[in-house]
This record gives C-alpha cells, sequence and structure tokens, in this order.
C-alpha cells in the first residue's frame, strides 16, 4: 500500500556496546539466532518499542507510555530503560509493570541515551525496532503504519514519518521531511526526526549499534544515521503525521554550545565519509553559527526555512 519511491565501519555481531559494569543484567547486548548472525523473533513480536528514560515529567512520560499502550496493533513490546532515574520517577516506571507488554531494565548509574538504547536493542524480541522518547506522543496507528512497510519493503533500513510540533499549549506547527533522504540531505539538516524513526535490528547490529562516546552525547542520531548512509543502506519518510514531537520556545536556548561543538565535529566526519565534501565544510559548521544567534532570531529563521507555523496537517 506504500508508494515505493519512498562499505560501513561495522562492529561483529555480539559486540557489546555497554560499557563495563553499566548494565544490571548478564544477558548479551544483542541477541543473534545461533549459527546465522541474523535476529530472531521471539514470540511472535510484530515491533519492539524502545524507550529510555533519565527522570523527567511523569505527565510528559505518562502521556509517551499511553500513546503506544493504547495502540491498537500487536503483538508488540515496550522496553524502558530506566538510565538511573531518581523518586519518583524510578517508583513510577516500577508500576508500569503491571501491563505484561512493558519490559522494564535499569542501568546501575547514568549512561546516556545511547548506552541505554543499545541495551534495548539487545532485549528486544522482533526484528523491528520503533523508537518513542519520553516527552513526545505516538499517533493512533503509528506501530502499525511503520511495522507494516518495514515488514513489505525490505530493502529499507529506516523509516520515519513527518512530526507535528507541540507545547504545552497544544499543536503549533509541523516539520515536513523529503519522502526519500539522499546522502545530500543531510548537509541542510537531519532528514529524519529520531523518535519519529524505525530501524532494522539487524542493520543497527550489523553497525554496532549507536556510538557511546562523549563527542556523540546529544547528537548519536545525527552520527548512527550518517554511518547508516555510509554503509549504502536507504530509508524514507511516510506520508501523514504519525508521531508529536514536543518543542518548546525554550528549546534553542536550552541546548548549550559545547554540544553544538560536538555537531559540528560529528558533521564534519561524517560529510567526509560521504563524499559531500568540499562543500560540507560549510554545513559542517553551520551548528556554530546558530548557536550564536538570539533565540528569537533563530527561531524565526526555522519558521520561515522549514514552514514550521504551518497547522495544517
Amino acid at each position: 500500500p506504500w508508494n515505493s519511491r519512498c562499505s560501513g565501519r561495522a562492529a561483529p555481531l555480539g559486540f557489546r556496546l555497554c560499557e563495563p559494569g553499566g548494565c544490571t543484567s548478564s544477558a548479551p547486548i544483542f541477541g543473534t539466532r545461533p549459527g546465522t548472525g541474523k535476529t530472531e523473533r521471539g514470540d511472535g513480536m510484530r515491533c519492539s518499542v524502545l524507550m529510555s528514560v533519565y527522570n523527567g515529567s511523569i505527565p510528559q512520560l505518562r502521556e509517551a507510555v499511553d500513546s503506544i499502550l493504547q495502540q491498537e496493533f500487536g503483538p508488540f513490546e515496550l522496553i524502558l530503560c530506566d538510565d538511573g532515574s531518581e523518586e519518583p520517577v524510578r517508583s513510577w516506571l516500577e508500576t508500569l509493570q503491571e501491563d505484561s507488554r512493558v519490559r522494564l531494565l535499569r542501568n546501575r548509574k547514568n549512561r546516556g541515551l545511547a548506552a541505554s538504547l543499545n541495551r534495548c536493542i539487545g532485549e528486544a524480541r522482533s526484528p523491528v525496532l520503533i523508537r518513542q522518547d519520553g516527552d513526545d506522543r505516538s499517533r493512533p496507528g503509528r506501530l502499525r503504519v511503520l511495522t507494516e512497510f518495514m515488514e513489505t519493503h525490505p530493502d529499507y533500513a529506516v523509516v520515519s514519518s513527518n512530526v507535528a510540533l507541540f507545547d504545552d499549549q497544544g499543536i503549533w506547527g509541523k516539520r515536513i521531511f523529503s519522502p526519500v533522504p539522499k546522502k545530500r540531505d543531510f548537509l541542510i539538516s537531519l532528514p529524519f526526526q529520531h523518535g519519529a524513526c524505525a530501524f532494522r535490528k539487524e542493520t543497527l547490529l550489523r553497525l554496532g549499534g549507536y556510538q557511546v562516546s562523549k563527542l556523540t552525547r546529544r547528537c548519536e542520531d545525527l552520527e548512527l544515521l550518517l554511518r547508516l548512509y555510509e554503509a549504502g543502506e536507504k530509508g524514507c519518510t511516510l506520508p501523514g503525521f504519525w508521531y508529536e514531537y514536543r518543542e518548546d520556545k525554550s528549546a534553542h536556548s536550552r541546548r548549550k554550545y559545547r554540544y553544538r561543538l560536538d555537531e559540528a565535529r560529528v558533521k564534519w566526519q561524517g560529510f567526509r565519509r560521504l563524499g559531500l565534501w568540499p562543500e560540507g565544510m560549510f554545513w559542517a559548521i553551520k551548528p556554530l553559527a546558530v548557536g550564536l544567534l538570539p533565540t528569537g532570531l533563530a527561531e524565526g529563521l526555522k519558521d520561515r526555512y522549514y514552514g514550521r507555523r504551518d497547522k495544517n496537517l
């Protein structure tokens, strides 16, 4: 039913990406079918939803979790990795296990998003992995749409959708992405919304999962997707708005400048490997320039360029 328009540096299968002592489970971080190197679908799972939590607002977390558990699709599992949360979030997460679809993992201390998602990948029982952030919302039908696409389009390693933007006042805009992003689309901005993505577990295993390092602590999604395209994989964006991304007025000012330096370094390295040089040199340093702009001006430019303020969803 979907429009078909829509040499990596791989780590060996079974490579453990969690740092020693960082996990509370003794299970292998990446599970494969013995002797084949291929992922196994467990218990007929159609998809595994991956979500990392580190403190945060319980009302927002409840919205995110409810938006998954209320999906009329299955069977699926919601794998939550508690990345060292404090009370009351820690105890609240414990109550979610009353739903048999929820699996709760705990890190002994805060390890970061990349390491936590790698734990979730290793525990997932489905070949289709769907992301969900703890302050965003999935719209009804999202799991079905993404899973059915991945099941019927084996040539795609990642699939996403357009996103609706919201804050505490409600929906205020949108982001529309390229239907079939190419390498050059990475120059201007990341052509996928990370929380809205679905991946193939087998692909993430082959690539070694998310890179766990200080350099990628706020741009692990960018680094992974650049590496995915470097490996010759491809992705697409489905029509429609299946994901709601929280973006408030303070988002620009909350981002520390040192993380923009990290982003510039990741882009500098990634663009060179993708063959986007020397043009990529200019776009790699763009985050540094944007970080110097006043918040109002930066947000206004984004609204104008991306057409974000159009509420026609």
